[in-house]
C-alpha cells in the first residue's frame, strides 16, 4: 500500500511538472536560438576580423567561416579570455598613464622613449619597435670627442601564447621602463607571425646594432631577450647564425672566401643582403621558453660542430634559462631539458668557457615572468621583482675580471 501511495504521488508530480516544464521550455526557446546566432555572430565577426587581411576574395572568406558548434565557442571562449585579459590590465594602464603624464611628462619622455621606429620595408605596419633610453643619455660633447658608453642593449622579444599579455609591444612599456630603470638600453619589437618571424627579428637585430652606433653606444654589449616564444625565436635566430658563422670560419681560406667573410662580418651596412651575420650576441635571457622540437633539433643537428670547430664556443652567447614551476601554459621541463642538452654537446674541456644559468623558481608561472617586473598599484611591489631583477643585473652586469 505504501509503494502504490509513492507511486500515486510521483504519477501525481510528473503530471503537474509536466506542463510547466513545456511552459518553460516554450519561453526559454527564443533565448536558446538568440545566444546561439549572438554566438555565431561573434565568431563570425572575430574570424572575418582576423583572416580579412590575408584572403583573397570575400566568397573565399565567407566559405571559411566557422560552422561547427565546438569551433564557436572555442572562439567565443577565446575571445571572453581576452575581454578578462584586458580588464586585468586596467591597473597597468592607469600606472602607465600616472607615469607618462605625470612623472615623466611630454619633455622627457621624447628623450627616453622614440616610438613607432619601422625597421624593416617587409611590412611597415607590423615592423616597427620602440627604443627606450636610461636617464644617462650620450651628450653632443662626448660623441665629438669620440667617447663611447658601455651602456648594454636588450632587444626584447615578446610571445603570442599567453592571452592575458596582448601581442603588441605598446603594452610592454612598463616592463621595458623598468629594464631602462635598470640603466639598459631596450628594444621592443612587433614581428610578423610564423616563419617571417626569423627574418624580422634579425633586421630588427641589425637596425638596433646600426641605429646605435649612429648614437656612439658601445654595439659590444648586444643582449637579446626572449619570453615564451619569443625565447624560442631568440635562441633559434642567435644560435643558427652562430652555427653558420663558424662553418663559414672553418673553411679553407682563400681570397674568395676572405672577401666573403668581409661582407658577412659588416652588419652595419646599410644594405643588408641575406649572407650577412648578426652581429656579436653577448648574451640570450629566456624566460619560460619552448623550445621542443624546432630548438632542441637546431642543437642536436649540430652536436658535431661543437666537437669539431674552435670558433663556435668563442662565438656562443651567455646565456640564462628562467622558468617557473607553476608555469601552465609551457612546461618548465621545456627549459630544463635545452639545458641539459647543451651540456651535453658542449666539449667537456671547454664547458667551463660557456656560461650557461637555470633558473627554476616554484611561485612562478609564465605571466608573471613579465608582470612581475611592471609597476603594481599597491605600495608593495611583486615579491618575485627583486629577485628576478637580480638575476638579469647579474648576469648583465658582470664584471670585467669574470666576463666571458
Amino acid at each position: 500500500m505504501a509503494w502504490l501511495e509513492s507511486k500515486t504521488v510521483f504519477v501525481s508530480t510528473s503530471l503537474f511538472c509536466l506542463p510547466v516544464l513545456a511552459l518553460c521550455a516554450v519561453l526559454c526557446l527564443p533565448l536558446v536560438i538568440l545566444a546561439t546566432v549572438s554566438l555565431y555572430i561573434s565568431a563570425w565577426a572575430i574570424h572575418i576580423g582576423q583572416h580579412a587581411s590575408h584572403t583573397p576574395s570575400w566568397k573565399h572568406l565567407i566559405q571559411q567561416l566557422p560552422t561547427r558548434p565546438l569551433t564557436v565557442v572555442d572562439i567565443n571562449l577565446n575571445a571572453l579570455r581576452l575581454i578578462l585579459a584586458w580588464i586585468t590590465l586596467i591597473p597597468s594602464l592607469v600606472i602607465y598613464v600616472k607615469w607618462r603624464y605625470w612623472t615623466v611628462g611630454r619633455g622627457r619622455f621624447s628623450h627616453i622613449i622614440q616610438r613607432n621606429l619601422v625597421y624593416s620595408n617587409n611590412d611597415q605596419s607590423t615592423c616597427k619597435l620602440d627604443m627606450y633610453y636610461p636617464d644617462i643619455h650620450v651628450t653632443s660633447t662626448s660623441i665629438a670627442e669620440g667617447s663611447t658608453s658601455t651602456t648594454p642593449i636588450i632587444v626584447f622579444l615578446h610571445g603570442h601564447e599567453d592571452p592575458r599579455l596582448p601581442n603588441h609591444r605598446i603594452f610592454y612599456t612598463p616592463y621595458a621602463n623598468t629594464l631602462r630603470e635598470l640603466g639598459y638600453i631596450v628594444a621592443v619589437l612587433d614581428y610578423r607571425p610564423n616563419s617571417d618571424a626569423y627574418q624580422d627579428i634579425k633586421e630588427a637585430i641589425r637596425w638596433v646594432y646600426r641605429h646605435v652606433c649612429a648614437s656612439s653606444y658601445e654595439t659590444e654589449m648586444i643582449y637579446v631577450m626572449g619570453h615564451g616564444t619569443g625565447a624560442k625565436l631568440a635562441f633559434q635566430v642567435v644560435l643558427e647564425d652562430i652555427f653558420n658563422k663558424a662553418k663559414c670560419h672553418s673553411l679553407p681560406s682563400s681570397s674568395q672566401s676572405s672577401d666573403m667573410s668581409n661582407e658577412k662580418h659588416d652588419p652595419s651596412a646599410d644594405e643588408v643582403s641575406s649572407t650577412d651575420f648578426l652581429p656579436g650576441i653577448e648574451g640570450l635571457l629566456l624566460f619560460a621558453g619552448i623550445y621542443q622540437d624546432e630548438a632542441l633539433q637546431l642543437v642536436k643537428k649540430h652536436h658535431e660542430l661543437f666537437e669539431t670547430s674552435c670558433d663556435l664556443i668563442d662565438f656562443f652567447p651567455r646565456i640564462l634559462f628562467v622558468h617557473g614551476d607553476k608555469d601552465t601554459i609551457v612546461s618548465p621541463d621545456e627549459s630544463v631539458d635545452m639545458y641539459n642538452m647543451l651540456g651535453e654537446v658542449l666539449p667537456a674541456d671547454r664547458r667551463v668557457q660557456v656560461d650557461v644559468r637555470m633558473r627554476l623558481y616554484k611561485k612562478l608561472d609564465h605571466t608573471r615572468c613579465i608582470t612581475a617586473l611592471v609597476p603594481r598599484m599597491a605600495s608593495l611591489p611583486d615579491k618575485m621583482q627583486k629577485t628576478l631583477t637580480k638575476d638579469i643585473q647579474e648576469f648583465i652586469d658582470l664584471p670585467s675580471d669574470v666576463a666571458v
